[in-house]
């Protein structure tokens, strides 16, 4: 790098995130991630780290809108954007309420479209890259719980318009697409499922969070001319 990155890892205290924070940091940036309820988490992280940790509910756009007011009013508007918080949903179809699917876009549907609008709107004229993670789920022709399988097929095609408007203005945007893990949403999949992805993978295991995480900064920090695409860190799947 020839200048110091400010990141702001979205979901910073999740399984895959508090991974991206730590390997972010350590390639030099200044970070700074949200959480919501791992609190202590959050703060042994910074401690780890130093990098800031901020209490955002993802699900109400007035307190992403309000971070990024935030951080710009301090002069430390991010020019790399991680996103990695995601609501996980195995429910059956007639399960599905209202409530469960609204629930579920807010996060990872909604969330994502003002992250990357406010990321966009403080840029001013700066380069500037966003990398959004998503599940195989809606993606991949897998099993999958259709409320969930929707949001992250709309990260996708968020992935694809978002590059070719931003493109212009120096922003790359790209989705890493992860495999099963050995924890995070991926510990609530049906063993026999989780068996299917070890047997069909090329490398016949779960991933591990800093796998997902070295390829995640690798995207963030040194890609320049990959956009709108998908990177697969899955095992071979």
């Amino acid at each position: 790098m020839t200048e110091t990155r400010r990141a702001l890892v979205l979901g910073g205290s999740g399984y895959v995130g508090r991974e991206v924070v730590c390997s972010l940091a350590a390639a030099g940036a200044r970070v700074v991630f949200t959480y919501r309820r791992g609190a202590a988490v959050a703060e042994a992280l910074s401690a780890e780290t130093g990098a800031r940790g901020y209490s955002t509910d993802l699900a109400s756009p007035s307190a992403i809108r309000a971070l990024f007011a935030e951080l710009h009013a301090e002069g430390t508007s991010p020019d790399l954007l991680v996103h990695c918080a995601v609501v996980s949903g195995t429910d059956a179809l007639a399960d599905v309420t209202d409530a469960r699917f609204d629930e579920l876009h807010a996060v990872n549907v909604r969330s994502v479209f003002v992250a990357v609008q406010s990321f966009a709107a403080y840029l001013s004229g700066r380069p500037g890259d966003v990398v959004l993670t998503a599940a195989l789920d809606g993606i991949a022709k897998i099993p999958a719980s259709v409320h969930f399988a929707a949001t992250q097929s709309a990260r996708l095609g968020m992935t694809q318009a978002l590059a070719k408007e931003l493109g212009p203005r120096d922003v790359r945007l790209n989705l890493v697409l992860l495999g099963a893990l050995g924890g995070g949403i991926s510990a609530g999949l049906d063993p026999a499922r989780l068996a299917d992805y070890k047997r069909y993978s090329a490398l016949q295991r779960t991933g591990a969070p800093a796998e997902a995480a070295r390829a995640i900064t690798r995207l963030a920090l040194h890609n320049r001319w990959m956009t709108g695409s998908v990177l697969p860190i899955t095992g071979g799947l």
